[in-house]
């Protein structure tokens, strides 16, 4: 869905990540950072929004692949959507969060 997008905020060696798409907004922001050999953080969301999930996913995978401290920003709103126009915006969330990851893990 092209009109998911994702900016990637650099603060020192740690990452914020803004998804938003349709009418952006803030629904739900995560951090997540390493903690030995885990991945540790909290999420929380606006009453009434449900990025939480994705946006709670996205941030400790990142976490997990860069080794660093991660937050994630979420606010998607798509008038009447579907549940197939739903996963298609997951999963675009997804990928963009992907070719992210391997695009900064081929620079390392």
């Amino acid at each position: 869905m092209k009109s998911v997008r994702l900016q990637v905020i650099e603060a020192g060696e740690d990452k914020i990540f803004l998804v938003t798409g349709g009418k952006a907004h803030i629904g739900a922001v995560a951090t997540f950072y390493p903690e030995r050999e885990r991945v540790m953080g909290t999420a929380v969301h606006i009453p009434g929004h449900k990025e939480q999930e994705l946006c709670e996913r996205l941030a400790r995978k990142a976490a997990n692949s860069l080794k660093v401290t991660v937050t994630v920003i979420m606010g998607i709103h798509f008038d009447a959507i579907t549940r197939v126009q739903i996963d298609e915006i997951v999963q675009t969330a997804e990928r963009l969060l992907d070719d992210h990851l391997t695009l900064a893990n081929d620079i390392k």
